[in-house]
């Protein structure tokens, strides 16, 4: 019996050191932990997420918008600055204007006007209303050819404005539909500028013929003694 009490008190020991005890309290702290590090992690993974989000948002807004309406409405700028400067006429810049209006319309007829004199001045206001009405006339010609490609551009302007993906290209969209209702405004004033210019010039062709004509007559006249009965 010693033998086999001393066999137990041996076994004993050895069996609670191989045995696993289970503490529900550590096991409940462990998982909270666990969950707070995942917790964490998710969110980096989030931050991340909205970051990659931001910077791709950023790349789209800063993206061009590629071929712009610029060169085509340069173009169509230049060939009617070509307008108003063709012809043989007075150009239309105000160094010019006040040096050639003087000289073809001046503001008093010499009274040693004579038939040839007349005759001179007569031809070359007549060949400057010529030449202005025929720049009015190509402007005008220019203009009209002009709202065919300005429906084309601002249909394309339109259509760039609607397709626009980021900031950068609905703000270059809206400048060129600006641009072209600046050149438009360019055109008509070119327009107007052409038209005035021609009317300006035939009245004051008019003018300076019936003042001619004034100063002709009056010459002709004479001082009143030009003839006398004789008896």
């Amino acid at each position: 019996m010693p033998v086999v009490a001393g066999v137990v008190a041996w076994c004993t020991p050895q069996a609670a050191a191989q045995l696993t005890v289970f503490d529900p309290a550590n096991f409940q702290q462990n998982l909270a932990t666990a969950a707070r590090a995942l917790e964490q992690i998710n969110n980096q993974v989030r931050l991340l997420q909205n970051q990659a989000l931001m910077i791709a948002r950023m790349d789209q807004n800063l993206k061009r918008l590629g071929p712009t309406l610029s060169p085509d409405l340069q173009r169509t700028l230049s060939a009617l600055q070509g307008q108003l400067t063709a012809g043989q006429g007075i150009a239309l810049r105000l160094s010019a204007t006040q040096s050639g209006y003087e000289q073809l319309f001046p503001r008093r007829t010499s009274a040693a006007l004579t038939d040839d004199v007349a005759l001179r001045n007569a031809k070359a206001r007549w060949d400057e209303a010529y030449a202005v009405f025929e720049r009015s006339a190509l402007v005008q010609g220019q203009v009209a050819d002009g709202i065919g490609s300005d429906t084309s551009l601002l249909a394309a302007a339109m259509g760039r404005s609607r397709n626009a993906g980021g900031a950068l290209e609905a703000a270059q969209a809206g400048n060129e539909l600006t641009s072209l209702n600046v050149k438009q405004s360019l055109a008509l004033l070119a327009l107007l500028a052409a038209q005035h210019r021609a009317e300006t010039t035939a009245k004051a062709r008019d003018l300076a013929a019936e003042d001619e004509a004034r100063q002709r007559f009056k010459t002709f006249l004479g001082n009143g003694t030009a003839y006398a009965a004789r008896k």
